[in-house]
C-alpha cells in the first residue's frame, strides 16, 4: 500500500537593511516545506529550477499530494513544469530534488539518479519525513 500525504511549499520574502538604516535594501526568498503538520525551512541550491519554483510560489503557495516510492523518497506531481539543471547526485535523507521538471522529490533515503537539487530540509530527520502519512 502507497502511502500519500499533502505537501505544501511556501515562499517568504526577507528584507534586510543595512546598519546605518539606508534606503538600500536586498531582498532574499527562503523556502518552507509543510509535511503534514511539521514546518521546516528549507537551504536552497541555486540553479535554474530552484529560482523558477520561488518565483511560481511568490503567485501563491503549491500543495501536492506526495506518496511512497521505493522506500527512499516520497515523491508528487507539482502540476506545472520547472526547467532543469539535471546532474548526477546521491541523495541523503532530507534532500528535496526535482524529478523530470514536474515532480518534487523529498528524501528520507538515499538514491543516485540524475535530478535538479532545489535544497535540503533544516532539521527534519529521515524518519520524520518517512512516518508522515
Amino acid at each position: 500500500m502507497k502511502s500519500k500525504l499533502l505537501i505544501c511549499l511556501t515562499v517568504v520574502l526577507l528584507c534586510g537593511c543595512t546598519k546605518e538604516n539606508i534606503t538600500a535594501q536586498t531582498m532574499t526568498e527562503k523556502l518552507y516545506v509543510t509535511i503534514g503538520e511539521e514546518t521546516r525551512s528549507v537551504t536552497m541550491e541555486d540553479n535554474v529550477g530552484t529560482r523558477a519554483l520561488v518565483a511560481a510560489l511568490q503567485t501563491g503557495n503549491i500543495i501536492f499530494e506526495a506518496h511512497d516510492y521505493g522506500n527512499f523518497e516520497k515523491v508528487g506531481d507539482l502540476g506545472q513544469s520547472f526547467p532543469t539543471a539535471d546532474h548526477q547526485v546521491t541523495t541523503s535523507a532530507g534532500d528535496i530534488v526535482l524529478y523530470n521538471g514536474d515532480n518534487l522529490c523529498i528524501f528520507y533515503g538515499s538514491n543516485s539518479w540524475s535530478y535538479t537539487r532545489i535544497g535540503r530540509l533544516d532539521g527534519m530527520s529521515a524518519d520524520d519525513v518517512h512516518h508522515h502519512e
